[in-house]
């Protein structure tokens, strides 16, 4: 099998190039071409009759293969394995002191004595004590294997359930409330095809959305023909991009688009501005308004300021999101002369009263009245998944079925620190009293809650007070090295499987071949799951199993689709994929055409059949932070807190990072890419550092009273002065583990965001509403490495 050294020595090796062998020996080699896919992309591996890995040559999919599927090689030789099993020492010994997760060694235990630890935890708490943290469908791409789908149908057969997570942290906020404006959480929906918006579109906003970066991957798997349209998009000359962004992103480098510099947290004030100007001038679209939605009689009164004495028109926006008012007033003179598509995000209603964010731009965009218009509208998905490219309608393969859960406790996804903190505490949520359900034991299959959940520190303290902690996982993540017991995973290429891609297209169907065997005493999860299964009984295994093999399940997922009427299995699985053509039809697709092609015969699912300016439903949640139309509230942090701001002077963004799946592949050579002595790089603009005295590529600390971290500099003017920008995903990595709050070395922003709800409404994360100051060190700090924990035998 490759090794780590090895494989980076071929690293020069293009993916999809010619084969070229690691040496001049391996060129004897006869090689076997094994198709795989990730969400990364798919690709077929070369592997000699020694079991090296020579190359991986993208799929034919893959519209424009990436550095970072290379990766995936050195991920799985990484020397972060998690090779056998292993427990915390006290643990083991029985003396359980959880304030010692993450600080005490770990003891090499047998594959049996894991088990018997593991049944027996499981036994010891009841089901509604067990919260199933194995969040999310990013740790494997494939339909078997999902860990989330695995560890939900081991405790919903064999348990009956366990506590469970409500909404997401992607959408938490907009997942709560879009339905209900306008019938669909848009978010995760088709949108309007590239060549709809090539031909038709004019004047493309790009809102806070990053529709080339975030493109780069897949929730399936990932084939990048975003990318071949963006390029089409940048030498269209009758289109007009517009980058409304406290940072000039690589989407707006790409189509050389107007940068509108906007304060953070500030869009709910700016579009009041500018539905303000458009209803005053009459520019508005008062035929749309009244034809296809609902309430707007309502909001007018908090608009012109009849209800509240403070008219919310362009110089009122002007003075709280930093744009002047010629800007504001010359933008929406555009939006309604030209064809235009307001492309919002998901970074905004990931703030304090994010459930506004999207309403926003949805209530902006029916006041222009493009909305079912080729080219016009608004969409929510366009960087996401490669959400413009035509749908097949092929009935593809459904993965492993959960179940049902019969205990019927959710928790906000966003909310795990503070439910394990104050069990039985009250909370309003979705319009309703929740109560926190004690919990006691936290299990976690193939999802890193240490990398993804917002404030660490408080993490980590609320973990330190459960009963037990297990993990499934391939690397000593630093949610691995929390646990009590870990359980060491297979990683994508020593697994079977099946998945399809792109998301959105639905066009492929990919057989994922194992590529090499397990390292170590490493197991699929299914099989990990399994044999708890059996130790249950009899009864609970067969319906755990379904008294299918693995490779049965597999051939069932694609029998059960479309698929087999094209091909039979055994062909699929030597061939490693199979394509479905979109209809013609489906190129053409203009989203919301149908609703205002009829708006009577194709009305939303809201309480009125159209979309919901105001709601009445809303407004009678009688809630203080969430109201029946946008309004604006400021946050708690942000730059225009004049006294928090004297203390924390730059409000701190976390992206989604350019080179990996969250916190997926920063443990491989491609951080060396970016990093900056293995830490996190901030980008800072120019004149900031420069009255800081931060020099480029300088090792810094930024802090707030949650905590601290250690960042690289990077000077630029592509970002707004008293704003930075720090990726999210690094692993954290403490200098000092004795300490209550200790300073992260690799720069993991989440030890800096805050667990502070969005609102009482959908109780969301609002880690974009976040301060922070900077600070120089004085003494030289070592290279942040990913360090193992201390392993005994």
């Amino acid at each position: 099998m490759l090794r780590r050294r090895t494989f980076l020595k071929a690293s020069a090796l293009s993916l999809g190039a010619s084969t070229t062998m690691l040496n001049a020996n391996t060129n004897f080699y006869d090689i076997k071409q094994i198709p795989h896919a990730t969400h990364f992309g798919a690709f077929s591996a070369s592997v000699n009759n020694k079991g090296y890995i020579t190359e991986l040559k993208a799929h034919e999919s893959d519209k424009r293969p990436s550095v970072i599927t290379k990766a995936i090689v050195d991920r799985t030789f990484s020397n972060t394995r998690v090779k056998y099993h292993y427990v915390r020492k006290s643990f083991l010994e029985g003396k359980n002191e959880p304030t010692l997760r993450g600080k005490e060694p770990f003891v090499r235990v047998s594959w049996e004595k894991a088990f018997e630890l593991l049944e027996r935890e499981l036994k010891k708490h009841k089901p509604e004590n067990i919260f199933n943290a194995s969040y999310g469908g990013w740790g494997h791409v494939g339909l078997l294997h999902n860990c989330n789908a695995v560890a939900g149908r081991f405790f919903n057969t064999v348990l009956g359930g366990a506590i469970g997570t409500d909404g997401e942290y992607s959408n938490g906020a907009a997942g709560k409330v879009n339905t209900s404006i306008c019938g669909d959480l848009e978010v995760y929906s088709l949108q309007t095809s590239y060549q709809v918006m090539l031909d038709n579109c004019e004047v493309y906003v790009m809102w806070g959305c990053d529709i080339f970066k975030n493109n780069q991957i897949d929730f399936k798997v990932a084939n990048r023909e975003n990318d071949e349209w963006l390029k089409k998009y940048a030498a269209n000359k009758k289109m007009q991009f517009i980058n409304i962004d406290p940072q000039y992103t690589d989407a707006a480098k790409i189509t050389n688009a107007k940068w509108i510099k906007i304060k953070p947290n500030t869009d709910i004030a700016l579009i009041l501005g500018m539905c303000n100007y458009l209803y005053v001038s009459g520019k508005y679209n008062k035929e749309f308004i009244e034809k296809y939605t609902d309430g707007f009689n309502e909001f007018l009164p908090y608009l012109l300021g009849k209800s509240d004495g403070i008219n919310k028109d362009v110089k009122w926006a002007s003075k709280i999101c930093g744009i002047d008012e010629k800007t504001i007033i010359s933008l929406c003179d555009l939006f309604v002369s030209k064809r235009t598509f307001l492309a919002g995000n998901w970074a905004n209603q990931r703030a304090q009263y994010g459930e506004n964010a999207d309403w926003a731009i949805i209530t902006l965009a029916c006041m222009i009245g493009q909305v079912g218009l080729a080219g016009g509208g608004f969409g929510f998905a366009m960087h996401y998944c490669s959400a413009g490219g035509a749908f097949s309608g092929a009935l593809l393969p459904v993965g492993l079925a959960q179940g049902k859960n019969s205990i019927g406790i959710n928790i906000p996804a966003s909310r795990v620190s503070e439910c394990i903190l104050n069990p039985n505490k009250t909370i309003n949520f979705k319009g309703k009293t929740f109560t926190y359900p004690q919990i006691k034991m936290f299990y976690v299959a193939g999802a890193s809650v240490l990398g993804h959940h917002p404030n660490t520190n408080e993490l980590i303290y609320a973990l330190r007070t459960l009963d037990c902690v297990v993990v499934h996982e391939p690397w000593w993540t630093p949610m691995a090295k929390m646990a009590d017991i870990v359980i060491p995973s297979t990683t994508t290429l020593e697994r079977d499987d099946i998945s399809f891609g792109g998301s959105y297209s639905q066009d492929w169907v990919y057989a994922m071949k194992k590529v090499v065997e397990p390292i170590g005493e490493s197991k699929d999860d299914y099989d990990v799951f399994y044999e708890l299964a059996k130790r249950f009984g009899q009864r609970e295994l067969a319906k755990f199993s379904g008294g299918k093999t693995k490779q049965e399940w597999i051939k069932s997922f694609y029998e059960k689709s479309d698929c087999a009427n094209e091909m039979d299995f055994d062909e699929f699985w030597q061939k490693g994929s199979m394509h479905f053509q979109a209809p013609k039809e489906n190129y053409s697709f203009v989203r919301h055409a149908d609703f205002r092609k009829d708006p009577v015969n194709n009305k939303l699912s809201t309480e009125s059949g159209k979309i919901q300016i105001y709601s009445k439903k809303f407004a009678n949640l009688n809630l203080p932070d969430f109201k029946g139309h946008i309004v604006w509230q400021e946050p708690v942090e942000y730059l225009g807190n004049k006294k928090l701001t004297q203390k924390f002077l730059f409000h701190m963004l976390s992206p989604h990072p350019r080179y990996r799946i969250h916190s997926q592949l920063d443990n491989t050579w491609i951080a060396n890419l970016y990093k900056i002595d293995g830490r996190e790089p901030m980008l800072i603009n120019t004149n900031d550092a420069k009255k800081l005295g931060i020099k480029n590529k300088e090792i810094v600390e930024v802090y707030n009273d949650r905590g601290r971290i250690l960042v690289g500099a990077i000077l630029s003017d592509d970002i707004l002065e008293g704003v930075i920008s720090i990726q999210e995903g690094a692993w954290y990595e403490p200098e000092n583990t004795n300490e209550d709050m200790p300073r992260c070395n690799s720069g993991h922003v989440n030890v800096l965001t805050s667990s502070r709800p969005s609102s009482q409404m959908a109780q969301a994360t609002s880690v974009n509403s976040c301060l922070v100051a900077i600070k120089k060190i004085d003494n030289q700090v070592l290279k942040a490495v990913n360090r193992l924990p201390e392993l005994i035998g």
